[in-house]
């Protein structure tokens, strides 16, 4: 039996929860993994018994990753280590607590499109520490929408920060560099690529695939250790978002060579994309694509089956000309950010996990 014993800082709130988060019996990695309990001496504690032989590293948080603790001067607090054969009694001193890996670029505007928009970017655990690693990257479109309740759809954001430390951390997935892409008032414009007619004069979906390619990730690139080849950059968003990142994979093969097309709103434009590629062999190159759709994405039995139709479709067009896809319907899916999200830990997974 090992008992845990936290100090915090004086500043914290008396309300609020401590947590372990850790290896394997110490939370998995969960930012809310083992509860601390507070005690009238001001410390919070835990008593765990760990299994023969364990060996593994901890760091205590308030219930989420960016309200991790810090060394006190807002910089990144590397885990402690524990044994099973250890100290009976480990004492932990927490200097400051978030640990906030997200950066925001406000205002960044682009000489193909007339909005400006928020770019904001998370840092994996260890980018400020490993100064010669490079990282890979995944672009997502609807940014406002991944990291935080203010700015969420609802309020209820992915919480794609959140689970990308958990999976980074537990080793399930390597570091990699979130970028979220904000949406603009034109986003149906941007996201949605028209054939021909008086919508094409509107359609600003081409602009878009500019900002993002001759724009944003230049900005990336230069701004961040970034590993930029196509076997290392992913582009991925939700609805119209998944919409648009099939048709960027397929216009810029030398650039994205991964894909999350999810809950990808395949009807748009009379299922201009799927009457597109079904006579395009070999329009995505090697990209490895994740597809999903949930099975309640429609309010209608009708509306579900026609959704769950053209998925498949593609699917099927995918298995056909070669592509590495992972097809998932999800059991209880629906078509917003608390569903999406809740799959974003498989999504990282199957895109950039090497094993």
């Amino acid at each position: 039996m090992v008992e845990f014993v936290v100090r915090v800082p004086e500043s914290t709130p008396p309300w609020r929860r401590a947590f372990l988060a850790g290896d394997g019996p110490l939370g998995d990695w969960s930012a809310a993994g083992v509860p601390l309990d507070p005690w009238g001496d001001g410390t919070r504690r835990a008593r765990l018994e760990l299994p023969d032989g364990f060996r593994g590293r901890f760091l205590v948080t308030l219930g989420r990753w960016r309200d991790a603790e810090n060394d006190g001067r807002g910089h990144e607090f590397f885990p402690r280590e524990v044994r099973a054969d250890g100290p009976p009694v480990i004492e932990a001193h927490v200097n400051g607590w978030d640990q906030s890996s997200v950066d925001y670029h406000h205002d960044f505007r682009s000489r193909f499109l007339p909005h400006a928009r928020t770019v904001s970017v998370w840092l994996p655990p260890g980018y400020g520490a490993e100064r010669d690693r490079r990282y890979p990257v995944f672009y997502l479109h609807d940014g406002q929408n991944l990291f935080d309740a203010h700015t969420a759809f609802g309020g209820v954001p992915w919480g794609a920060d959140e689970v990308a430390e958990r999976e980074v951390r537990a080793g399930r997935v390597p570091p990699v560099i979130l970028v979220g892409l904000a949406n603009t008032p034109d986003r149906l414009r941007e996201y949605g690529p028209v054939r021909c007619g008086p919508r094409r004069d509107h359609d600003l979906s081409r602009g878009y695939g500019r900002l993002l390619v001759e724009e944003v990730k230049p900005f990336i690139d230069a701004t961040y250790r970034t590993l930029s080849g196509p076997a290392h950059t992913g582009v991925g968003g939700s609805s119209m978002g998944g919409l648009i990142s099939l048709h960027l994979c397929k216009w810029y093969p030398g650039v994205f060579g991964k894909c999350a097309a999810v809950s990808p709103s395949l009807w748009w434009d009379r299922e201009y994309f799927l009457r597109n590629v079904s006579v395009s062999r070999g329009w995505l190159g090697g990209c490895r694509v994740w597809l999903d759709v949930g099975e309640h994405e429609s309010p209608s039995r009708v509306g579900r089956a026609a959704t769950m139709r053209r998925t498949r479709r593609l699917s099927a067009l995918l298995a056909r000309y070669g592509n590495p896809c992972r097809y998932t319907e999800v059991p209880g899916g629906t078509h917003n950010e608390a569903s999406w999200g809740a799959r974003f830990d498989r999504i990282l997974q199957f895109l950039f996990a090497t094993g």
